[in-house]
């Protein structure tokens, strides 16, 4: 672990850049890039699963336009999507239907959320995981795995070593600077030393277009 903690992680200046890059790339309204890489049928299957006890919570991190919370809530999740960019919430609430009663939009960073720890039955990351830098990925497993209940999922999308930006040629390094901010590019092998030791891995596959599709259900002896 780094030793750094949410303070230092928060005030970072790569975090500042990455930050301020998302925050202008929102300001227009126009599409992003990364919304149209986003499986929605991935995460729609995934989705069925439910806890039958009661009626499931789940959060989506780094939620922007509200891709993937509005597809939970749809599914009869009681969805929460934060982002730390106020921009893509308010984007989001504007397109909110009078239907999706059940989805509330927060502005709040993964590093310093809101909630009491064991709030939601599922958490989603789709391009939260694979800019943050790999020292500091124990702190970030810790600020997740705290807000999930016991036998909670995970379901995480992330950059594979296959992904290329448009017009990238073969890459030297397992990660890069990209227009202002940090991306990382993982292997299977990488990704389960990572998420093993916490979470049973119930399926990983990698898509043509480079991203890996993981879910995840929490270990009952973690912390």
């Amino acid at each position: 672990m780094s030793g750094r903690n949410v303070r230092d992680i928060t005030k970072d200046g790569l975090y500042v850049s990455q930050r301020e890059y998302y925050s202008k790339t929102y300001q227009s309204g126009d599409p992003v890039p990364w919304e149209g890489a986003f499986d929605g049928a991935w995460l729609k299957k995934a989705a069925r699963h439910k806890v039958k006890d009661h009626k499931p919570i789940a959060l989506e991190i780094g939620t922007g336009r509200g891709r993937g919370a509005r597809i939970l809530a749809e599914g009869e999740y009681t969805t929460v999507g934060i982002d730390y960019v106020l921009n893509p919430l308010k984007q989001a609430s504007i397109k909110k239907s009078e239907a999706e009663k059940n989805l509330f939009y927060i502005q709040a960073n993964v590093f310093n959320t809101p909630f009491v720890d064991g709030s939601f039955d599922l958490l989603l990351d789709w391009g939260v995981f694979h800019h943050i830098r790999r020292a500091d990925t124990k702190l970030f497993l810790a600020c997740v795995t705290r807000l999930l209940k016991k036998d909670g999922r995970f379901l995480l999308g992330c950059f594979s070593t296959r992904y290329r930006h448009p017009g990238e040629k073969k890459r030297k390094r397992n990660w890069m600077r990209h227009r202002g901010h940090y991306d990382r590019f993982s292997t299977r092998k990488e990704l389960t030393k990572i998420f093993s030791p916490l979470f049973i891995i119930n399926s990983i596959a990698q898509t043509s277009e480079g991203f890996y599709l993981i879910d995840m259900s929490l270990k009952s002896s973690t912390p």
